[in-house]
Parts: C-alpha cells; structure tokens; sequence
C-alpha cells in the first residue's frame, strides 16, 4: 500500500523538524508528504521547505479540520496517515499501520498511541499530561468505539466515504468523524504505532482545552442520539455511537462535580463533611490503574500531584459536559417549540 503523509500545522515551529525528520525516517518511506500549513505566522513554512514535501499553504486560518481535508483530498496513496505536526514518530510506525489495515480488511481506522516520554519535556503539567495520554490509549488498544486524529492512517477510500471532516468544528472533530464511519468497519488502535508528542505544559490551556472539547463532545452526543436517525438491522451507513461509556471516568467526574456542590451542607452540620470526603474517596478509587501507573513510573511525589491534577481534570469536564447537555438540550426545546409556528405560517 502507497501511504501518503498528511501533516496539518499551525505556528509549530518548534516541533516541525522532528516531525518531519521522523516521517522521511521511517521504513519503507513514505509515497509522499503533505504539509498543509494554516496561514501559521512563525518560521513553519520556510522549515518545511527544508524537506522534500508538498507544501499546501492557507492564505487565512482554517483550523484543522480542513487542513487534514485538504491535505487528503491532494493525497495519491491507498492509505492515508494523518500525523499532528508536533509528534515525532516512532521507527516502523506508517509499517505498523499498513500491516494492521492488511491484517484486519474491515478496519477503518487504525490510530497509535503517545509515548510516556514527551517530545521535550516542559514541567509537571506535560509530564501528568503525556503520561495520562500514553495509559488510556494503550489501554484501548485492540478494538475501540472513538476516533482520534493525531497519529491515524484511514484507507483513502474510507475517508472519502465518510465525507472527511466537518470543517465547521475545530475541537472534537475527530470524534465526530467516528460518528460517521459505516458500521461495517471497525476502529482499531495499536500500540506498535507510537509517537513523542510535545503536550501543553501549562495548566490554564490544559484545563480550557478539556472544557471545550467536553462541551463539544457532550453536544455531539445528544445530537448523535436525537437528531440522526437510529441505526436499523443491514443499514450499513447507519450512524455509530460515539463512544464506549468508560464507567470509571464517569464516576470520577460525577464524584468531582458533587464534591464542590456537597461542601455547603457543612455550614449546616459537620456531619455533612464525611460526604465530600467520601465522593474524593470514590474518584480516587475510580481512578486507581492510572494512579498506580503514575507511582510506578513517577514515585510518590509525582502520585500525589497527579491525584490532584485528575480531580481537577474531573471537575473541568464535569462541567464542560453540563454545559454542552444543557445548550443541546435548550436547541433541542427551540426547535421543537419552533415547528408549530412553522405550520401555523404555511395555512
């Protein structure tokens, strides 16, 4: 199979080269590299150039999604390997995922998995980060329900199927995709694919950039659930799910999320003070593979900061996806509430 290297960048200037260093690495090579830069203001254009790629250059910022669009609508290969332009892969990661699409005909989507070393390591925040990042995706590997874009090889076939990305979303994009994806083909994740990724290192971003993917991906559900039609029996293009539930996660940002709320029943009692310690109780407990992933290749110093980190992850989701269910759910009533008045003008 003939794969085809799409890498969609914005102001990353400081990865560009080890990305692309990585790509033209790999054995065998790559039929060809496609850099789609998002009208970025630093140095990455001229940093592309330094290497033997196809340069596709956005007059203004597009975001992601139609940079990874266009890039694979300029792809000639059988299979396209979308890589983020601040991950340096693997040795044999485009092999790896050549044979997996070989070995599995029915497989759609086959993604990688991060290191547990970052790319350059910025502190405490990148370090919680890519250590979170590398034990959920590992875990997941074999067949999974959920999509995500940042080292990823699609059948050109299979993406042209699908329609490609909405351009419209600039988080959870690739999520959404997933949504799309005909049932006959599964989504696979191996750990034989495998990339140094250089994560945020500060908290602030880390936190917005949960919130604002919970908020995506919580509308995507109700909208997924209400608005497309339910899969039927032989409908092959019948929407899928978009997730597995992750009961862990789930009991571990609601835990958070009533832990805030339950801390004003103490000014009525001191009794109501074993309820949030309890509810901490339960998330720790939701979260004790990750925790002991975290003493084992950390210490205990690093457990404790990580602890804190994950209940404060927890938190920022759990209200991200109150946020994004409520505002699906008040569209969901306008609409519903806008079609007799639509009936009423036609008479």
């Amino acid at each position: 199979m003939r794969v085809s290297v799409v890498v969609p960048n914005y102001n990353k200037e400081r990865t560009l080269r080890d990305c692309l260093s990585a790509v033209y690495a790999q054995t065998p090579p790559p039929a060809e590299v496609i850099v789609v830069d998002d009208a970025s203001t630093d140095r990455s254009r001229q940093i592309a150039a330094e290497f033997p790629c196809t340069l596709l250059a956005f007059d203004a910022n597009r975001g992601v999604s139609a940079a990874r669009n266009a890039g694979a609508v300029r792809a000639g290969g059988e299979v396209v390997f979308f890589v983020d332009s601040d991950i340096a892969l693997a040795p044999g990661a485009l092999a790896a995922a050549v044979r997996t699409l070989t070995a599995y005909p029915d497989c759609g989507v086959v993604q990688g998995i991060y290191d547990l070393r970052p790319l350059y390591d910025d502190g405490p925040v990148e370090a919680y980060k890519t250590l979170f990042e590398h034990f959920w995706r590992r875990r997941a590997t074999g067949l999974t329900s959920t999509t995500m874009f940042a080292l990823t090889a699609v059948p050109k076939e299979v993406f042209d199927l699908v329609g490609g990305f909405d351009e419209r979303l600039r988080d959870a994009e690739d999520v959404e995709f997933g949504t799309r994806l005909p049932q006959r083909y599964t989504i696979r994740v191996s750990d034989e694919i495998v990339g140094r990724h250089d994560d945020v290192d500060r908290l602030r971003p880390y936190l917005s950039e949960l919130f604002r993917r919970a908020v995506t991906y919580a509308g995507a559900v109700v909208a997924t659930r209400w608005e497309r039609p339910a899969a039927t029996a032989g409908d092959d293009r019948a929407d899928r799910a978009p997730h597995q539930v992750d009961l862990g996660s789930v009991v571990g940002m609601v835990s958070s999320g009533l832990t805030v709320a339950s801390v004003p029943l103490i000014l009525l009692s001191p009794w109501w003070a074993a309820l949030p310690v309890a509810l901490i109780g339960a998330a720790v407990v939701a979260d004790r593979h990750l925790l002991a992933f975290a003493l084992r290749h950390r210490g205990p110093r690093f457990l404790l900061y990580a602890a804190g980190l994950r209940w404060l992850t927890h938190l920022t989701e759990f209200f991200g996806m109150g946020i994004g269910v409520s505002g699906a759910l008040l569209r969901r009533i306008r609409a519903l509430g806008a079609r007799p008045a639509t009936v009423e003008s036609r008479r």
